[in-house]
C-alpha cells in the first residue's frame, strides 16, 4: 500500500441489514471483508443500510464500498453481464459500480447478436477478461440452485432456468415405481 501511496487508506462498506437470498448473513460477510482488508493495512468502516434505503443511496455515489447481489433466471451469461455492468445499467439503478466501458458495451452487443454459440462463447470469454483488467465488481460467492423430485413424478421436466411446466405431470402408480 504504501508503494501506491495509499497509507491510511478507509473505505466506507454498505452493507443490507437483514438478510438476504444471495447471501443469509451479509453483516458477517462485512465482518469477514473487514479482517481481510486490514491484514493489507486497509481500514474498513461498515455501514448498515436499510433495504428500502439502499437502492435510492446507492445511487448518489457516496460509498466506497457495496455489498450486494444478483440472482438470475436464466443461465445465458448475458442476463448477468448487461444488467450489472452495462453502460445503460447505470440509469436503471442496477449497475450499482456505475462502471461503463463502451468496449464491454460493444462485446456484449456482439455476443447477444450472434446466434452461434461458439461465437457467444468467444465473446463472452472476451468480457470476462475486460472485466478481470478492470474488476468494476469482485464476485464473492455463487449460489446453487437446487431442485427437488420424486421417484413416482412422471412428466416433469425441470428447467435449467429454475421454472418447471406442471403440464402432464402426473404420479406413477406405486406398484409401478421402481427405486434405483
Amino acid at each position: 500500500m504504501k508503494a501506491l501511496g495509499l497509507e491510511n487508506l478507509t473505505l466506507k462498506l454498505w452493507v443490507p441489514t437483514r438478510s438476504q437470498a444471495w447471501n443469509p448473513s451479509p453483516l458477517k460477510t462485512a465482518e469477514l471483508i473487514q479482517a481481510d482488508m486490514a491484514q493489507v493495512g486497509v481500514k474498513v468502516v461498515i455501514v448498515p443500510v436499510e433495504g428500502r434505503f439502499q437502492e435510492a443511496r446507492l445511487m448518489d455515489m457516496s460509498h466506497d464500498l457495496t455489498l450486494s447481489g444478483w440472482a438470475t433466471d436464466s443461465n445465458d451469461p448475458d442476463s448477468f453481464f448487461r444488467p450489472l455492468l452495462s453502460c445503460a445499467a447505470i440509469h436503471s439503478q442496477t449497475n450499482l459500480a456505475h462502471w461503463c466501458d463502451p468496449k464491454f458495451d460493444s462485446v456484449l452487443r456482439k455476443a447477444l447478436s450472434s446466434q452461434q454459440l461458439a461465437a457467444r462463447i468467444e465473446a463472452y470469454d472476451e468480457a470476462q477478461s475486460i472485466l478481470a483488467q478492470e474488476l468494476p465488481i469482485l464476485p464473492l460467492a455463487s449460489s446453487l440452485r437446487l431442485q427437488a423430485y420424486r421417484y413416482d413424478i412422471k412428466g416433469l421436466v425441470l428447467s435449467p432456468f429454475g421454472n418447471a411446466s406442471f403440464a402432464g405431470v402426473y404420479r406413477e402408480k406405486q406398484d409401478e415405481v421402481k427405486k434405483p
